[in-house]
Formats: structure tokens, sequence, C-alpha cells
């Protein structure tokens, strides 16, 4: 059993105003995924029914339930019929981040990231990927959250390749995506050269589920990053999209010193 001192230090904050004005569920499943992270819930423990969230909690069950299915969306949660709610395994940290090197305040450490892979599915029709990977490429979409820092900032990630080409991501169990650093297995497992990396960075609106995705109320305008990798001069090995929610933190761009 979790002692009630540290559920009740957990939710302390959740009955006091927000400045970001985050829907109040997105408030809880934050308050929850800290739990998870900070060990006061571990791999296969059992988190509290619904209905006791809503005495430790200032929220309705509703609320709670909501919570709950995003948290069983991003991995985190398993939810069992008729026993519970039960803790998986925890987003991984990726090491040596290319793309989401946000900065400590010291201006040269860069922030730990955790990823957790949430869903993978083929991306229909023509969209923003079309130009880079072509409009005949059966490309597949995996979806990541990208927590910054512990739970300071989080970002929501679409990611797009040929499943030809990167097959692997297609067919590997999605829990075991958690903590990949993409481009260090397609140079190092693939075999796939990845010869430049261009960025671009614009505020852009979001759409509603990037809001969700990133704790941010909708509508909300706000950092929005592309990533397109080549491998040769005209291969497009994958391209990605960021949606980044609110933040202070500067963002750092590698220079590329050559093919690798």
């Amino acid at each position: 059993m979790v002692e009630n001192n540290k559920l009740t230090e957990l939710f302390a904050a959740l009955g006091q105003k927000d400045p970001n004005k985050r829907p109040k569920y997105q408030r809880l499943v934050e308050a929850l995924t800290d739990g998870i992270r900070s060990g006061i819930w571990q791999a296969g423990d059992k988190l509290p029914a619904e209905e006791e969230f809503t005495e430790l909690t200032p929220y309705s069950l509703g609320t709670v339930q909501r919570a709950m299915r995003e948290l069983a969306e991003q991995g985190l949660v398993s939810r069992q019929h008729g026993l519970g709610s039960f803790v998986t395994d925890a987003p991984r940290e990726i090491h040596n981040p290319w793309h989401c090197r946000f900065m400590e305040d010291d201006g040269e450490t860069v922030l730990p990231i955790f990823s957790q892979a949430i869903s993978r599915v083929t991306a229909k029709g023509r969209g923003p990927w079309t130009r880079h990977l072509g409009a005949d490429a059966d490309v597949m979409r995996l979806d990541r959250i990208i927590l910054v820092n512990g739970n300071e900032l989080k970002v929501f990630s679409r990611f797009y390749a040929d499943k030809a080409t990167l097959r692997p991501l297609w067919e590997l169990e999605i829990d075991k995506l958690n903590g990949l650093n993409f481009k260090q297995v397609i140079v190092e497992q693939f075999k796939l050269p990845i010869t430049d990396i261009t960025h671009t960075v614009e505020i852009r609106d979001f759409d509603e589920e990037a809001c969700e995705r990133t704790g941010m109320s909708f509508p909300y305008s706000g950092m929005y990053l592309q990533a397109v990798a080549k491998a040769g001069r005209d291969r497009c090995a994958y391209f990605q999209e960021f949606f980044v929610g609110a933040t202070h933190r500067p963002l750092q761009f590698l220079e590329m010193s050559g093919a690798f």
C-alpha cells in the first residue's frame, strides 16, 4: 500500500489554479506519471480504484476515467476488466538525442528525454511526408510522447518512413520502441548512412490531437519542428514532425560533420 502522505504530496498541486490552463484530466495524467516515474508505483503495481482517486483528488469520476484512458493509450497503464489498472514499463530514456536537445539553464547541459511509443499505423492519403517519401511509398506513421526532464515538458512526435526501408520499426513489438534513438538504430542496425538532416522550425496552430498530447488547451499555437533525414542525395530515410508544449528552454541543433 502506498502511504497516504505520499499521495497527499503527489496530488497537492491539483487543487491550485493552473497558470497554463491545462485540462483537468491532463494535470491528473501528469501527476500520476510523476508518481510512476518517482517510484511511488512500480511496474506491476495495481493503482487505486477510479472511485478512490475521486476522493484523493478534487476531480470527478469522468475526469479520472479520461486520465486513465490517456495513460492506457500511452502504454503506462494496463486496464484489466474486473481487476483494475496496473502499471506497465515506464518510458525509457533516449541516449544521445539528435532532435529534441533542450538545454539546461547553464546553456551546456542537454536535458534528459524519455520516449513512449503510443501508436503505429499506415499513413493514409497525402500529407507533409509525401514530398519527402513519395506519393507511391507505403508509409508508416509512428507516434510517440517525448518527456523532457522528467515531466517538465511534453513533445508529441509523428515519425514517417517507408515500411520497406525500415521494416523492423514496423514489425517490432511497440513497447520495444520506447527509448530508441531511431537515427542511431537506422545507422548502426539497418546500415543506412544518414548523410544529411534538415530542421525547420515555425510557430504553428496545433491540431486537437497535438494539443491533447502536449497538455495544451485547444486552440494553441506553439513550436512546430520538422526533421528530414536523407541517406544519400535523393533518398529520404525518414520525415518527422514534433509539436512542442510551452517551454522557456532553448533547443539546440547539431551540425553534421559529413556522412556517417
